[in-house]
């Protein structure tokens, strides 16, 4: 899940003071509002997450008043999402406390990560110029440019709020620069540091193979390709297909623009056919139920795609188009192919950041593209609920919009830099319909989609969103009102979630809540019927909160009633409880690992649930935690593991160590498309590799602990594996496709294919023949992978140029070999194609990367070029050179 840990941050607050008399006040009207929103210059700078110890950083936020007028005390706030506990000593207690020496601003927590900041009596106002300083703690540190949350907002009563256009958008202009190591580094102990352009071109490493080094992608099981015998797929070509085929045979006559037919000819033709499959002695991975064949026979001119199943043909559609050469002909090939694993999926979270069917139904037709086949739909959380559920309104009208109230308006609070008003991403929701087109789109590609509502915890938007119910309902004289809610009013348990949510989990103890339950899993249900029968329910379980429900009045009385002992008991009534609505339903059932298990980390009895099949996703892997083994601890006991590991399929994770890169960072410091590749889910303790810190950490020293170390017994059920993608720093379409895209291939390739290197019990070695492999898998990225993504129109990343200079040479090159890479020496006037060993003049030289189709550039990247004797020569012979040119210049134009 999307995590993130305890430290400590100062943080200092400039502002600019007018020599205006204490306490001075105005009455704020919206023409102040619009003013202040207008003029107020806002900067966020990281001074040192060093100088305070391993857990704090310093930090400051510099606001100036950029306009004519003075900006007096008044009753406005400056609000903000800041990801961090501010005053973490002081705000576990209290909501707010003054700040700054003397006292002239109240800092408080309002829920989440909101904050507001407003004047004191003791505010002398903001004029030009003149700073004050605010030092303030808060927890854990910055070491990132998206830990800072764009479009802060300036409210006060009656007015409407409005978005200082200083943090307004996507740029985050108003942040620093992150450029000592005092501010990239979490800690002493980090020893990471953003990679330089040398160090970027060691890690690259991959030969280039000057083309494709697999020819499909994800690997086949087996296949035989003769690239010297081809043909051309031309509009005259028919597709047959057997009964029970047609949904396949539509998807491929509309890929490839031809015509079905009943009744086949003897040539020109593309047959689907069901049948069974069968493979050589030792090389049949299992599911063959999606197991096909593929034959193109270029002397016959036909094409044979056989499987036992509709899902096994589309397969073998997708990986036809990976036949062609560089010239569009097919290639001759036959393929024997199927699945490592059953289950191979993606999860995305549309709660913390909205992305609207569009981009779920294009992430479906490439996932169709890799055989990707599950589609882990994240619809809530606490910051927003995200699918229409008939009968409760509430949960979208209220729950999916995020806003500070004005009038009648209802909504939850304004997260993750979200706004102070009705827009998205932070708001939106899926109607019924969108749904079911979503649910349409993946069945025609077979591919499952798997509804998460997340409870009891991460619950804010559902909790809020009914009780406005129950509000609208009690001031109607409803007598029902409280049928669907999910808190006991008289609960005053004090916690903070990893997301310091104080208000977000729902009360186990309340008949209500489990009425809740069965409707929206019923509803539910409806909206699969007919198109995409449901069949697993996930109810998210994760991260409840210590000190939840502790004080609540209607647990007390349960846990007297029913004989329970404290809050485990309490957890494992709700999911026995969400087991049986589950179970009635005729579903199976899903939660994140620690869903089911307690406190002591004991899975709970399976068998209690009286489902056929439960699905944990094992995600908490931080190796120097010793929690790791949770994935196998759950399969012994009878679950369905799906290997979730935060390390290596957490795509919320920067790419790299660099202050640039988007994205969270508390499982790991950075996971690029390599790491994803190297990941080896049947071998789980062979992954480690270092500690969170960078620090060399080894399979060895983890299982010192044998506990640590929990041996698989049950490997049967280990099911599948997943990446996902948490949103919070994710607003845009580009910034989601970034984040998923290499990565998410890399992801394909080992949910489908079981490399040899996996199973070499050598380290060495095997990390030699993982590098390999790694080699060819770059080069098809580079070369022609996305390539394809680019025909679609999907803004993944491209990774910045690796390069060094040796004796006054450039060398250079890209993670993916066959992306171009070009530098600048003149700051980015003009660019040029780098080629091999390129001598350069001496100086700062800019690099990039351009993407396969050359529309787009990596990050740019910086490297100098030391004076040499080569270089020394170039320049001086360059005023030679060019009185050469000039002289033959003036020579033609006399004649």
């Amino acid at each position: 899940m999307s995590q993130m840990y305890c430290g400590a941050v100062r943080i200092l607050f400039v502002l600019t003071a007018t020599a205006f008399v204490p306490g001075l006040s105005q009455v704020v009207d919206q023409a102040t509002i619009d003013y202040m929103a207008s003029n107020l210059d806002v900067r966020f700078n990281v001074i040192s997450n060093i100088e305070g110890g391993d857990e704090t950083f310093a930090a400051e936020i510099i606001l100036t008043n950029k306009g004519g007028q003075p900006i007096v005390r008044g009753d406005w706030a400056i609000h903000f999402c800041h990801i961090r506990l501010i005053q973490p000593d002081r705000l576990v207690d209290v909501k707010s406390v003054n700040v700054g020496n003397p006292e002239i601003l109240r800092v408080t927590h309002i829920d989440g990560c909101l904050y507001k900041l407003e004047p004191l009596s003791t505010f002398s106002g903001l004029t030009t110029d003149i700073p004050t300083n605010i030092p303030l703690n808060s927890s854990h540190w910055f070491v990132s440019k998206t830990d800072v949350m764009p479009n802060w907002f300036v409210a006060s009563n009656n007015t409407v709020p409005r978005i200082i256009i200083s943090t307004a958008g996507e740029s985050l202009d108003f942040v620093g620069p992150f450029d000592t190591e005092a501010k990239w580094k979490r800690y002493e102990k980090d020893l990471y540091n953003p990679f330089t352009a040398e160090a970027r071109y060691e890690r690259n490493g991959a030969t280039d193979l000057k083309g494709p080094g697999l020819m499909v992608v994800p690997t086949p099981v087996e296949m035989d390709l003769q690239m010297n015998k081809t043909m051309m797929l031309t509009k005259d070509w028919v597709v047959m297909a057997d009964a029970g085929l047609e949904k396949d045979a539509n998807f491929l006559s509309r890929k490839l623009g031809l015509r079905i037919v009943s009744n086949p000819p003897s040539s020109r033709v593309i047959r689907l056919v069901l049948a069974a499959v069968s493979f050589n002695t030792g090389t049949d991975p299992g599911n063959n139920n999606e197991s096909y064949t593929l034959r193109v026979d270029t002397a016959a001119k036909k094409i044979t795609i056989t499987s036992p199943t509709g899902l096994g043909i589309l397969h073998g559609v997708q990986t036809l188009p990976c036949l062609r050469n560089e010239n569009g002909d097919y290639m001759e090939t036959t393929i024997k192919d199927a699945p490592r694993y059953g289950y191979r999926g993606m999860h995305v979270d549309v709660s913390r950041n909205f992305q609207g069917k569009e981009e779920i139904m294009q992430l479906l037709n490439i996932m169709a593209m890799y055989k990707l086949n599950r589609l882990h739909l994240h619809l809530t959380d606490d910051e927003g609920w995200r699918l229409q559920i008939p009968g409760l309104e509430e949960l979208t009208t209220v729950g999916a919009n995020r806003c500070i109230p004005r009038g009648n308006d209802q909504c939850i609070l304004p997260q993750l830099g979200s706004g102070p008003s009705i827009s998205r991403p932070g708001s939106g929701f899926y109607t019924v319909e969108d749904y079911q087109e979503i649910l349409t789109h993946a069945e025609d590609r077979h591919i499952e989609v798997i509804p998460e509502l997340d409870m009891p915890g991460h619950a804010y938007a559902a909790i809020v969103a009914m009780k406005a119910r129950y509000t609208n309902l009690t001031a109607a004289n409803h007598a029902n009102a409280s049928a669907f809610l999910l808190e006991d009013f008289n609960d005053p348990s004090k916690y903070h979630t990893a997301q310091w949510f104080v208000d977000n989990a729902i009360n186990p103890c309340i008949e209500s809540t489990y009425t809740f339950v069965d409707h929206v899993v019923s509803e539910m249900v409806k909206m699969h019927q007919n198109i995409q029968p449901l069949k697993i329910f996930h109810m998210g379980g994760d991260e409840v909160a210590k000190g939840a429900w502790v004080n609540s009045t209607k647990c007390k009385e349960m846990r007297v009633r029913l004989g329970l002992n404290d809050s485990d008991d309490l957890m494992r009534y709700f999911v026995n409880r969400v087991a049986a609505i589950t179970k009635s339903y005729n579903l199976n059932m899903a939660a994140w690992e620690d869903g089911f298990l307690d406190s002591n980390e004991v899975p709970y009895n399976v068998n209690s649930f009286g489902i056929n099949n439960v699905y944990a996703n094992a995600w908490q892997n931080i190796w120097e935690w010793g929690v790791a083994n949770r994935a196998y601890k759950l399969a012994n006991a009878g679950y369905k593991v799906i290997m979730s590991q935060a390390t290596h399929l957490y795509f919320d994770h920067p790419y790299e160590p660099d202050p640039e890169e988007r994205g969270y960072y508390w499982a790991t410091r950075f996971t690029d498309t390599m790491k994803t590749f190297g990941f080896m889910p049947d071998d789980l303790y062979a992954n480690v590799e270092t500690k969170r810190s960078g620090e060399s950490y080894t399979k060895e020293q983890l299982c010192e602990k044998p506990e640590n170390c929990e041996k698989l017994n049950m490997k049967d059920n280990v099911v599948g594996i997943q990446g996902h993608l948490w949103s919070e720093t994710s607003r845009t379409r580009d910034q989601f496709q970034y984040m998923v895209y290499p990565r998410l291939i890399a992801l394909a390739e080992r949910a489908w294919h079981k490399a040899a290197w996996e199973s070499e019990p050598d380290k060495e070695k095997r990390n030699q023949m993982r590098q390999e492999d790694w080699a060819k898998f770059a080069n098809s990225l580079g070369y022609r992978e996305l390539q394809r993504l680019d025909n679609m129109s999907v803004a993944y990343r491209i990774p910045p140029p690796g390069a060094r200079v040796e004796d006054g040479k450039l060398l250079a090159g890209s993670a993916f070999p066959g992306l171009k890479v070009q530098y600048s020496t003149d700051q980015g006037n003009t660019w040029c194609d780098y080629t091999d060993s390129k001598e350069m003049p001496s100086g700062t030289l800019q690099l990039v990367t351009r993407s396969a189709d050359m529309k787009r550039t990596s990050r740019k990247v910086e490297i100098q070029v030391p004076v040499t004797s080569a270089t020394s020569q170039m320049s001086h012979s360059l005023p030679l050179v060019l009185t050469i040119v000039f002289i033959q210049q003036f020579v033609m134009a006399r004649r």
